[in-house]
């Protein structure tokens, strides 16, 4: 009968389109794993441990979860926290997902003469033109050092640096101008590597006081040439510990005159 040639005409257009689709979702997949597969990861990654630490391992967080956790507490949770997000997360990524030598995301030495030249270049000129101005303002003042009983005894203020140091910055140096700035350059070529690494960067400072958030652009397009003029993250580590130490020193030494 005709209603069923109709019928079975339409069955198997249906069956034929259900086919493509299915076809479809596997040449996707397959796509995807074989030339997206990594800068897909690093840009999700690049979006979502920033905003798990901003939220889940700040300072802030910290205090307002735990009321009867001191300043230094508090702190330290915030390095621990981005020690493990920033730090360890990525690290197993690039050992365990992409199999790859952590060298390859600037861990060593790289070019060291190049750069000490850029640190004993750079970090003058930033503590005479950014550090010591800004350390004298109300925000900066009431804002750091985020322990303000590190400013009670030479002992306290180098405990709180030196772990600092240890956990923070070494992590954020890793995440941004590593995992995520080397990881992705031969994707998307050295400039806009460096733009991506700078925009979560800069969004994690959101809350901090204004001139640190905006500086925060201009560190990271800066440190991002740095750490591949120099082919190592060591070198933006040193000058990112150098500029938060004389910062913290600076503001303790005006609060304790």
């Amino acid at each position: 009968m005709l209603w069923k040639k109709l019928l079975t005409g339409l069955t198997a257009t249906n069956t034929v389109e259900n086919k493509m689709k299915v076809s479809d979702i596997i040449d996707l997949r397959l796509a995807i794993q074989k030339t997206e597969i990594k800068p897909g990861i690093i840009l999700l990654a690049s979006a979502f441990i920033p905003a798990l630490h901003r939220y889940i391992g700040s300072f802030e967080f910290a205090m307002n979860n735990y009321p009867e956790a001191s300043e230094f507490k508090a702190s330290v949770y915030m390095f621990a926290s981005a020690f493990f997000l920033l730090g360890i997360i990525p690290l197993l990524l690039i050992k365990i997902t992409f199999k790859e030598s952590l060298s390859e995301y600037g861990l060593g030495f790289g070019n060291l003469k190049t750069g000490m030249k850029y640190i004993l270049l750079i970090f003058p000129l930033i503590a005479v033109l950014l550090l010591y101005p800004s350390s004298g303002t109300r925000e900066m003042l009431e804002f750091y050092p985020l322990d303000k009983a590190a400013g009670e005894s030479v002992f306290s203020f180098l405990r709180y640096e030196v772990i600092r140091m240890v956990f923070f910055y070494s992590a954020w140096e890793f995440f941004f101008r590593g995992f995520i700035l080397f990881g992705l350059r031969k994707y998307m070529g050295d400039w806009l590597a460096i733009c991506i690494q700078t925009v979560p960067s800069c969004l994690w400072h959101i809350g901090m006081p204004a001139g640190e958030i905006f500086a925060s652009i201009f560190g990271g397009i800066l440190f991002g040439l740095m750490v591949l003029k120099s082919k190592s993250i060591l070198y933006p580590f040193i000058l990112h510990v150098l500029i938060g130490f004389t910062l913290d020193l600076l503001i303790v030494l005006q609060n304790y005159q």
